[in-house]
């Protein structure tokens, strides 16, 4: 029977059309095949090679799976981060050469009061290894260790939970560098202060109480040793020994209470004089006699244009200062009508620029003051002192030779008449010519086989310099503009 609707002849083709359907998805229906093996053979000379190829390709997603984590921290900040937490704050400074070195020591100092090592050690190509420690000298030529390479791990003596890591490093450039960590999450205290800014209290206390504090050193902190039996090394113009204890020694005392009232309390003095009149000997014997810090600059000393700056920046830190500055016309203050000298400016900006020198004495040494440029050489606030330490006269000159052969095995007829003959005789000499005289007059006695100094030898060498050295004497005599040839003191 017939749906309602729908012929004989629709019926037959939606027939048709369902077994066409049939047998087209027969077709697409896919073979039932055994398994694809993922096995590759490869034939060789050396005989057959069998590589599965799935393995292969598992291998590779595992490698490349590998690669994508996260890579591994260093060992030292594992070691770091088990000790004060993952979280921590740095802070990080270095310092040039020597200067490094001292703050080093001085950190160590600083912390031992309150916190303990618990553990130091050094991490190099992965593994610990014990930290680097080297010495370095100080005061008195004493040696001491320092950590130059290394971790340190501290722990407060009083509570336990105050922890600071320290890392001691060398630059490529030789230049000392020190990094603290101290946990984030906590507020570590050393002396009542924050660690946070543990560098930064260091180095204020170093400047107060350090090693430099007081000391006298040179430009490079190789330290000078304060002889106060130089005294009688001078063969002293009361004058200027007078005029240079007022301006230098007693200056230093009236220092504090100059601060207090608002005066300036910096001052600058040129020593000049010939070369040889012992103007650097009366500059350590300053030193000797001060109870503050000094230092000392040579030309040599200067290799840049920072040197002289970077030098009266720590003058003014450690002041109250006696700042030397040896041959000051050669170091950069040339007269700018002679030579355009590159240091000139950085000198003038240091001794009276925008930051006063509080406590700062300046005292330099020249031969030629007449070759000083007047920006530096006549301007208060700079210097506004100039004595001159002329060639030494009669009696000087007999102090010299008395005590330089007081040291020496000497004859008989080496009297005080013979000295005195001496000492008239080298008029126009120099302390360093005199002490060249005393020493020609032993090397010639010991070329005879003479144990002792006679008169002869003294005569023959008095005669030898007087010829061929004293000659720049006779020539180019020293006449310093507008003085007298004796030593006097000139106050501008």
């Amino acid at each position: 029977m017939l749906k309602r609707g729908i012929s004989m002849s629709d019926e037959f083709a939606n027939e048709e059309e369902m077994t066409l359907e049939r047998h087209y998805e027969k077709e697409l229906e896919p073979e039932t095949t055994e398994s694809t093996s993922t096995v590759l053979e490869i034939q060789t000379p050396m005989g057959p090679v069998s590589i599965d190829m799935k393995q292969y390709h598992d291998a590779k997603k595992a490698v490349l799976a590998a690669e994508k984590k996260a890579p591994q921290l260093p060992l030292v900040e594992q070691l770091m981060n088990s000790f004060i937490g993952p979280k921590h704050k740095r802070d990080s400074r270095y310092w040039s050469g020597k200067l490094g070195v001292f703050m080093k020591l001085h950190f160590d100092k600083y912390l031992q009061e309150e916190y303990d090592v618990v553990d130091e050690f050094m991490v190099d190509q992965g593994k610990i290894r014990a930290a680097m420690y080297e010495t370095i000298e100080v005061q008195e030529e004493n040696r001491v260790r320092f950590l130059a390479v290394g971790t340190r791990f501290y722990q407060s003596k009083t509570e336990a939970k105050h922890q600071i890591v320290t890392v001691s490093t060398v630059d490529h450039d030789g230049d000392q560098r020190f990094s603290v960590y101290t946990p984030a999450d906590l507020t570590v205290l050393v002396h009542g202060k924050e660690a946070d800014q543990l560098i930064a209290h260091v180095e204020s206390d170093f400047y107060e109480c350090g090693i430099l504090k007081g000391a006298f050193f040179d430009l490079r902190y190789n330290f000078i040793t304060r002889d106060k039996d130089i005294d009688e090394l001078i063969a002293w113009d009361e004058t200027v020994k007078e005029a240079l204890w007022k301006d230098i020694i007693g200056f230093q005392k009236a220092m504090p209470k100059l601060r207090e009232c608002g005066v300036p309390n910096s001052r600058g003095v040129i020593l000049a004089g010939p070369p040889g009149t012992g103007k650097t000997m009366i500059a350590k014997w300053l030193a000797a006699h001060s109870d503050i810090t000094c230092i000392l600059i040579s030309a040599e000393m200067i290799t840049g244009r920072n040197d002289i700056k970077s030098c009266f920046q720590m003058a003014r830190k450690l002041s109250p200062t006696l700042l030397i500055i040896e041959d000051i016309d050669t170091a950069g203050a040339l007269d700018r009508r002679a030579s355009d000298h590159p240091l000139l400016g950085e000198f003038l900006q240091s001794m009276d620029g925008i930051v006063p020198n509080h406590g700062v004495i300046t005292l330099a040494t020249t031969n030629h003051s007449n070759k000083i440029d007047p920006a530096i050489a006549d301007r208060p606030g700079r210097f506004d002192r100039i004595i001159e330490v002329g060639l030494p006269g009669k009696e000087q000159r007999f102090h010299i030779f008395h005590h330089l052969l007081q040291k020496l095995d000497i004859a008989r007829n080496v009297t005080l008449e013979v000295k005195e003959k001496l000492a008239k005789s080298t008029e126009g000499l120099t302390g360093a010519w005199i002490r060249a005289i005393v020493q020609d007059s032993l090397i010639l006695a010991l070329s005879q086989d003479k144990t002792k100094i006679g008169k002869e030898h003294l005569l023959a060498s008095l005669k030898d310099v007087m010829e061929r050295r004293g000659l720049a004497y006779r020539v180019a005599p020293y006449a310093p503009p507008q003085a007298k040839p004796k030593a006097d003191v000139y106050v501008q």
